[in-house]
């Protein structure tokens, strides 16, 4: 389960997504670069991870007409949107919306997590 919600008080700004794809959700990466080296090798710099990094791509078929069209309505009036999941609650900035007959995508990109 996944929900999401409106930054500040909105009283259509909820909604819950009962089986979003989990693979976009789990998806995370490190702060990592590398270099080539010229004896052949690489030197790499790990800086860590950071949930600044994250990129939730949620698809899933919505439950109704009305959910998909709230969740865009959302998108295109807040630039933040509050995204919580068993992991915990990120705000973070939609990037895209791509609404099918069948799915519905919506693209967070994660600037951090509001539990901590």
């Amino acid at each position: 389960m996944l929900t999401i919600n409106a930054p500040v008080f909105d009283i259509d700004g909820h909604e819950t997504i009962e089986a979003p794809d989990q693979d976009g959700i789990r998806s995370l990466t490190r702060r990592n670069s590398r270099v080539a080296t010229l004896d052949g090798s690489a030197a790499i710099n790990d800086f860590g991870y950071s949930d600044a990094d994250r990129t939730f791509d949620v698809q899933w078929t919505p439950r109704s007409k009305a959910q998909a069209d709230n969740i865009m309505r959302m998108v295109k009036s807040y630039s933040r949107l509050i995204v919580s999941t068993r992991e915990g609650c990120f705000i973070g900035a939609p990037e895209s919306f791509n609404p099918s007959d069948e799915t519905v995508q919506l693209r967070i990109l994660i600037e951090r997590r509001l539990d901590q």
